[in-house]
C-alpha cells in the first residue's frame, strides 16, 4: 500500500472515530431519555391529546437560568389539528409582541385576536403569541420551523430591537454571537442530547454571578459592549445579520405558502435620552464637548430652554455624531416649534446611542426592503405611530419605558396589523356592524399600574438615569388602593385574574358598578370562553336591577362551554322579571334538564317552569311538569299545592 494510500486511510480513521462515538453517544442518551431539549409544543393535560400548548419554559434552550432570569414563552393553548374553519395567527417577536412590562390581554396579539373576533363573529380566531423576551432574531429562526408546524394562516413578525443586546446578539454578555456560521453551528448543536450535556457541564462549572446591587440590574447584566458607534464594524455586521434572518423567516413561510406580515418597530424618541454617547474624539476637544453638555443639562434643570438649547447646539457643532448633544438640539428646536428639524435630530440622537437598546432607523429600512424583496406584507407601525404623536416623534404618550408600548400603544400595532390583513384579502369583508373603536379592550388602571410598577426601579437605574427610589415612591394611575391590588399581585400570588376580581370587589364597595365591569371585561377579553367573568358582570346588573342588560350578559355567557343550568335558571327568572313569558319558558326548560344539578336544583327549575306554563294557558303540560317534580321526589310540597289548583281549574 502506497504512503499517500495510507495517509489517507489514516486521515479517514481519525476523522470518523469521533464522528461514530459522538453519534452512539447521541443514540444513547436519546434511548434513555437523557439531555431531552426542552419541547416548544407540549400536550395539554386531560385534553386526551386535542389540545396543546406553548411550552413556557422552552426559553431555557437559549439561556443559562444559574446566569439570568429565563424568559417565559406565553402558555397558549389551541385545538391539536387545526378547524378548517378556523382563522389561526402566529406572532413571533421579542418582548414587544410577548407584551412587557404588562400582561395577559394588554399585548397586540391579544387585542389583536379581539378586533378579529368582533370583525369576524362566525369565524374561530386563534392569534398565537410567540413572543419572547430577550431574544435575538436568530432564536425566532431557530425556532421558527416548530412553529410553522402549528398550521397558521398567517404569520407577523416584529423583531429588531434585540440584534445587539438580546440572546445571540453581537454584543451580548449572554450566548454571544457576531458570526452567522458559529451562531447557527451553535444552535445546531444545542438542539441535540450531546450538545445540552456539555452545555449544561459548562454552565455548572461557570461562576454564578453577583447578587444584583442598586446599580445593576439585569439590562446591565445582558450588555457585553457599551460602545457600539454607528457604521462601526460591529454595527456592519449585525446589521447584515438581521436582513439574512428576515430573509430566512421569508424564506420559510414563502415555502409553506404562508402570508407573512412585517412591522416596523417603534420606540421612544422624543422622552427618552441616549442612554451613552461615543467617547471622545481624540481630537483635543472633549473638554469643550463636556463642558457644553453639562451647561446645556444645568440650564434644562433650571428650566431655561433658551439657553439650554444654545448649549447643545454648540456641543453639536463640536462634535455632530454625540447622542446627547443631537438629542438637546431636538428639544431646543421642538420648543421653539420647528418639528420638522426637531423630529430629524431626535432620531440621530437615537441613532448615534451606543448603547443599542432602541434599534436604529436603518433596522426599519431593513425590515421595508425585505419585506418589498420577498413579497411579504408590511405594516408601518412606526409611521402609524408618528403620525399620532407630538411633532410626528414617538414618545411617551405611545411608550411606557425606552421602547415598549403603553397599553393604548399595543393597541394602536394590533389595528396596524388588522389593516395589513385586510390589504392582503386573507378574509372576506368584515362584519356590516363591526366599527373599530379607539381604546384598547379590556384595560383597566390596574394593567398599567402593573406594568409600570413592574418597570418602575429599572427606569430609575442603569441604563437610565439613576435615582435613589423605592417602590413606596411609585404614583399609581389608579389610586392607593389600585396600587396596592398591583403590587400584590406582583409579589405576592401573581395570578391574574385574582388580582382584578380584587380589584372589581372594591369598586363594589365604592357603589361603582361600572368600574366592576370593567374589571371583569379584563378578564374576559383575556379568557373568551370563560363564562364567569359574564356571569359576574350579571350579577352587578342584578344589584342594580337593570334586568335588560343583566340577561345579555347571562345569555354572553351561555354561549361559554361549561355547565349551562345555573345560568339558564338565572336567565329564566331575570326574563320572569321583565314579564318575557316565552323567553323565560325556553330558558327554564334548558335549566331544569341540567345534568349537573342536584334533585332540588332540578326541582326549583321544573316548578318554576310550570308556573310559567300555567301563566300563557298550557295548563296540561304545567300539570306534566308537576307530576315528574313528585315522581323524583313526592315530599315537594309546593308542586303539591300548585297541582291541586291546576288539576281544580282545568277545563
Amino acid at each position: 500500500m502506497s504512503t499517500s494510500r495510507r495517509h489517507f486511510l489514516f486521515t479517514l480513521v481519525v476523522i470518523t472515530i469521533p464522528i461514530l462515538l459522538l453519534a452512539l453517544g447521541e443514540a444513547a442518551l436519546r434511548v434513555t431519555g437523557l439531555f431531552a431539549p426542552e419541547p416548544l409544543l407540549v400536550d395539554v393535560p386531560n385534553s386526551d391529546g386535542r389540545l396543546v400548548g406553548f411550552n413556557p419554559f422552552v426559553g431555557s434552550r437559549y439561556f443559562d437560568a444559574s446566569q439570568t432570569a429565563v424568559p417565559m414563552l406565553t402558555p397558549e393553548v389551541f385545538p391539536r389539528a387545526k378547524d378548517p374553519s378556523a382563522f389561526r395567527v402566529l406572532c413571533l417577536g421579542e418582548s414587544s409582541t410577548a407584551g412587557f412590562p404588562f400582561d395577559c390581554q394588554v399585548p397586540f396579539p391579544r387585542q389583536l385576536r379581539q378586533i378579529l373576533t368582533e370583525a369576524y363573529p362566525d369565524r374561530r380566531i386563534e392569534v398565537l403569541n410567540a413572543g419572547m423576551a430577550a431574544i435575538s432574531s436568530y432564536v425566532i429562526v431557530d425556532l421558527l420551523p416548530e412553529l410553522l408546524e402549528t398550521s397558521p394562516d398567517l404569520v407577523l413578525v416584529y423583531t429588531g430591537h434585540n440584534e445587539f443586546y438580546g440572546v445571540y446578539g453581537s454584543a451580548t454578555a449572554l450566548p454571544a454571537g457576531g458570526n452567522d456560521a458559529v451562531v447557527r453551528a451553535s444552535l445546531a448543536i444545542q438542539k441535540t442530547r450531546i450538545g445540552q450535556m456539555l452545555r449544561r457541564a459548562v454552565n455548572l462549572l461557570r461562576p454564578s454571578p453577583a447578587e444584583s446591587t442598586a446599580t445593576e440590574v439585569l439590562m446591565q447584566r445582558v450588555v457585553g459592549d457599551q460602545d457600539i458607534a454607528l457604521g462601526s464594524p460591529r454595527y456592519i455586521r449585525t446589521m447584515a445579520s438581521f436582513r439574512m434572518n428576515l430573509e430566512r423567516i421569508a424564506e420559510a413561510c414563502a415555502q409553506r405558502k404562508i402570508p407573512l406580515i412585517f412591522g416596523t418597530l417603534v420606540c421612544n424618541d422624543r422622552d427618552q435620552p441616549p442612554f451613552r454617547s461615543t467617547a471622545d474624539t481624540g481630537n483635543g476637544t472633549g473638554p469643550a464637548l463636556r463642558a457644553a453638555l453639562a451647561r446645556g443639562e444645568q440650564m434644562l434643570k433650571a428650566g431655561n430652554w433658551h439657553d439650554a438649547a444654545d448649549a447643545f447646539a454648540g456641543a453639536y457643532r463640536i462634535d455632530s455624531t454625540n447622542a446627547e448633544g443631537c438629542y438637546g438640539v431636538a428639544g431646543g428646536l421642538m420648543m421653539k416649534g420647528d418639528t420638522v428639524a426637531a423630529r430629524r435630530y431626535f432620531l440621530e440622537a437615537r441613532d448615534r446611542d451606543v448603547i443599542r437598546f432602541r434599534a436604529s432607523t436603518e433596522a426599519n429600512r431593513i425590515i421595508a426592503a425585505v419585506a418589498r424583496e420577498k413579497g411579504a406584507g408590511l405594516v408601518d407601525i412606526a409611521d402609524i405611530m408618528a403620525a399620532r404623536s407630538t411633532g410626528r416623534v414617538i414618545g411617551r404618550e405611545w411608550m411606557c419605558d425606552h421602547l415598549h408600548p403603553t397599553p393604548q400603544g399595543y393597541y394602536v400595532m394590533a389595528a396596524a396589523y388588522y389593516v395589513g390583513i385586510q390589504r392582503l384579502h386573507l378574509l372576506p369583508p368584515p362584519d356590516s356592524l363591526f366599527r373599530p373603536r379607539m381604546a384598547a379592550y379590556g384595560v383597566t388602571a390596574l394593567d398599567w399600574d402593573i406594568g409600570l410598577m413592574k418597570i418602575f426601579l429599572m427606569t430609575h437605574r442603569w441604563p437610565f438615569r439613576e435615582e435613589a427610589v423605592t417602590l413606596n415612591d411609585y404614583v399609581p394611575i389608579g389610586d392607593s388602593m389600585t396600587a396596592k391590588i398591583a403590587r400584590d399581585y406582583l409579589f405576592e400570588h401573581n395570578v391574574w385574574s385574582r388580582a382584578h376580581n380584587a380589584m372589581a370587589q372594591e369598586c363594589l364597595r365604592r357603589g361603582d358598578f361600572d368600574g366592576a365591569r370593567r374589571e371583569y371585561e379584563a378578564i374576559a377579553t383575556y379568557s373568551p370562553e370563560d363564562p364567569w367573568p359574564f356571569r359576574m358582570i350579571a350579577d352587578t346588573y342584578e344589584t342594580e336591577k337593570n334586568w335588560t342588560l343583566r340577561s345579555a350578559a347571562l345569555r354572553e355567557a351561555l354561549r361559554r362551554p361549561g355547565p349551562q343550568g345555573m345560568l339558564a335558571y338565572q336567565l329564566g327568572l331575570c326574563e320572569m322579571h321583565m314579564g318575557r313569558t316565552a323567553k323565560a319558558i325556553r330558558a327554564m326548560a334548558v335549566a331544569a334538564e341540567a345534568p349537573e344539578f342536584t334533585s332540588e336544583e332540578r326541582a326549583n327549575a321544573r316548578f318554576h317552569l310550570a308556573g310559567l306554563l300555567s301563566d300563557i294557558g298550557q295548563t296540561k303540560d304545567a300539570i306534566g311538569v308537576l307530576q315528574t317534580i313528585l315522581r323524583d321526589d313526592s315530599t315537594y310540597v309546593p308542586a303539591h299545592k300548585l297541582l291541586a289548583l291546576l288539576e281544580r281549574t282545568k277545563p
